[in-house]
């Protein structure tokens, strides 16, 4: 992974791990790297999250944490402050990314690299129902202050992907972030998981932005039941 190269990572985070290619690559680049160690977190409790370093890269296991079952907010006290890397690529649809990059934030490094995978604003057709595939991490990845970067080479091959090195003092940008969340989501999380991050907020974020997130939450809960039902949503790993 370019966005890897010349990079001193030590504590790094991955949102969304499937079978585990990415858990793979960002291994074998610290693997060198002393202190180094990757912790990876999946909402999905399928066995085959993290397949290939279980079961193909054991070698490459000590340097790595799996938690799975449950959103970001559920681990990150336990996994802890001074994160110099995340990677998040998860559900690409609204509020996805964007709730995940919040849970984030108050344990970043200052200066952290954020790389967001599906980028490309993607309205596609699946099935019989349109779908605003990738408009997650799309919209949040162009509204995170810091200097973006992409790998370079075949841009066929790379367009999906870019990394923000982060300004400092991220939370004067705050309110920011948590008005894209604003709008119509595209799915309306498990209850279980929106009062878990209404806690968080009230821990790590003001009463402002709790107030937006109050308000986004009660708009969405009644469109998505009212407007979209049983929204498809490709749950294939990408």
């Amino acid at each position: 992974m370019e966005l890897l190269e010349n990079l001193d990572q030590k504590k790094i985070l991955e949102i969304g791990v499937a079978e585990g290619g990415s858990s793979i690559i960002i291994l074998n680049a610290i693997k060198d790297i002393e202190d180094s160690h990757l912790f990876s977190i999946d909402l999905s409790k399928n066995n085959m999250i993290g397949y290939c370093v279980n079961n193909l890269f054991q070698n490459l296991s000590n340097k790595w944490t799996l938690f799975t079952g449950n959103i970001a907010a559920r681990f990150m006290k336990r996994i802890g402050n001074n994160i110099d890397m995340v990677l998040i690529d998860s559900v690409h649809f609204e509020p996805g990314e964007i709730l995940d990059f919040l849970m984030v934030l108050p344990f970043l490094k200052e200066e952290a690299i954020v790389i967001l995978h599906d980028i490309g604003n993607q309205i596609t057709k699946c099935g019989q129902k349109n779908s605003r595939r990738n408009f997650a991490p799309y919209k949040i990845f162009n509204i995170i202050r810091g200097k973006k970067f992409y790998p370079s080479g075949n841009y066929i091959l790379t367009k999906d992907i870019g990394g923000i090195k982060l300004e400092k003092n991220q939370f004067k940008f705050i309110h920011d972030y948590f008005r894209t969340l604003g709008g119509q989501w595209d799915y309306f999380p498990e209850e279980t998981h929106i009062d878990l991050m209404r806690n968080y907020i009230k821990i790590y974020y003001d009463n402002d932005c709790s107030m937006m997130f109050e308000e986004t939450v009660k708009f969405n809960r009644e469109f998505v039941k009212n407007n979209l039902g049983e929204l498809f949503i490709d749950t294939t790993p990408s």
